[in-house]
């Protein structure tokens, strides 16, 4: 029995063995497709990082995109602007004479808002631009009922009950136009209902001298006066002299091209990592990948164009403080510079970046750079990812077909020691029956 146990034991050693080395061929076609899966997944970062680029090099690239521009007032207290659109440099004078003002009407006072009940009958509500609406007030209506049916009708007011504190009779029904302006002012015939009224406030327009010239709205916004701002009016000043200086909004432009040069930058670290040679370290997955080497020749050649492609004083990068780090191929961002050369002539370095009559910009050429790089049909990651897909198909399709394989070879090499088995076992048993019986006919 032990002669047996020991033979399974090593019958079933050497299956596993044969089996194993049945697999080796699964496992280096299931890493070869790991490989291929891990140069995916680094083209899928290059991808997200020429997204990340484009995306930066959009808000460069464009007159409205490169042009930031911003308001500043003398008294931002009082008046303030907003760039809305296209708009032209220089400076405006303002003051404010008076605000526009909704129109007011305030019922005398009732002891409260809820029991006393007020006069019946009706109510005509009348406001300039619209048609008059009668309301009628029936008999046992509070000032709160009175609120509702107001509020109810599209006469263009809005109604409330206000408290305000003086006795006896606090409570006072206020409505006020929906709209400011003089024309939205309001007239309220109270009719039979005894709720007198009063104009507490005279609906009227904005009031602003504008370089010396009566303007007026109906709010407190001027949004046409001139031509890409919206002016708005906090608060009358009569008197006071407003500056407001429209001009280039440096911070906003800086910010632009730094973007733009880390989210270059990001690139040339990715391609420089995956050319590492292996004295340098553990190599890219994508080493010696001819699309890489690609990429970067075509956005280098964007970037620097022999002879230059500005207008005017700054006609290269390096002109305006961007220059090229010779041993990485980074660029190099010197913030002081860039803010120097904005300041000395925005539009020759805006004439870098954006497409003007003379031809494309730096932002036109490495935009195109990269929809070319990404076009569905013929864009070179596009063809390389359809190509790496093909190739973990067709692995997915080989291994599948060499793991059918091992298990049926691994059902055929049980079923043959098992019969190696049995057969030896009856091998055994012939053996010792012979050794038994020749031993004791010899005894």
């Amino acid at each position: 029995m032990g002669v047996r146990f020991q033979s399974q034991m090593g019958f079933d050693k050497v299956v596993d063995q044969l089996v194993a080395a049945e697999k080796i061929p699964v496992e280096q076609a299931k890493m070869r497709k790991e490989k291929v899966v891990e140069e995916k997944k680094e083209f899928d970062k290059l991808q997200k990082a020429l997204a990340e680029l484009d995306k930066a090099t959009n808000s460069i690239k464009g007159k409205t995109d490169f042009y930031h521009l911003k308001v500043e007032s003398s008294h931002p207290d009082i008046l303030e602007g907003q760039i809305k659109g296209i708009a032209q440099l220089g400076t405006y004078e303002f003051e404010v004479r008076g605000l526009a003002k909704t129109d007011k009407q305030l019922a005398f006072g009732f002891p409260d808002k809820d029991k006393t009940t007020v006069g019946f009958g009706y109510m005509q509500i009348e406001r300039e631009d619209k048609d008059p609406v009668d309301i009628t007030i029936e008999p046992g209506s509070t000032l709160d009922k009175v609120v509702e049916q107001i509020n109810q009708t599209d006469a263009g007011v809005r109604a409330m009950v206000i408290n305000t504190g003086y006795t006896p009779d606090s409570y006072r029904l206020l409505v006020v136009s929906e709209k400011s302006g003089k024309e939205a002012k309001i007239n309220i015939d109270e009719d039979t209902t005894y709720l007198e009224f009063k104009n507490q406030v005279a609906g009227r327009n904005l009031d602003v001298l504008f370089e010396d010239v009566p303007v007026t709205s109906d709010t407190n916004s001027l949004d046409q006066l001139v031509e890409g701002i919206t002016f708005r009016v906090k608060r009358a000043e009569p008197g006071t002299r407003i500056q407001v200086n429209v001009a280039f909004d440096l911070d906003a432009t800086v910010a632009g091209v730094k973007s733009f040069v880390e989210k270059y930058n990001d690139i040339v670290k990715f391609a420089n990592e995956q050319s590492k040679s292996p004295k340098d370290g553990e190599p890219g997955k994508l080493a010696g990948d001819a699309s890489i080497r690609q990429v970067m020749r075509s956005l280098q050649g964007a970037l620097f164009p022999g002879g230059g492609i500005g207008e005017g004083k700054y006609r290269t990068l390096a002109d305006v403080g961007v220059t090229t780090n010779p041993k990485t191929g980074e660029l190099q961002y010197d913030d002081a510079k860039v803010r120097g050369a904005l300041t000395d002539d925005y539009d020759s370095v805006a004439n870098l970046f954006i497409r003007t009559r003379n031809g494309a910009g730096l932002g036109d050429r490495v935009a195109d750079k990269i929809k070319q790089f990404r076009d569905p049909t013929s864009g070179i990651l596009k063809s390389r990812m359809r190509g790496l897909d093909s190739i973990i198909d067709n692995q997915d399709k080989d291994i599948a077909r060499r793991e059918r394989q091992l298990g049926e070879k691994e059902e055929s090499i049980k079923r043959r020691f098992s019969a190696l088995e049995g057969q030896m076992a009856n091998l055994q048993s012939q053996g010792q029956f012979l050794a038994q019986k020749f031993g004791g006919e010899g005894g």
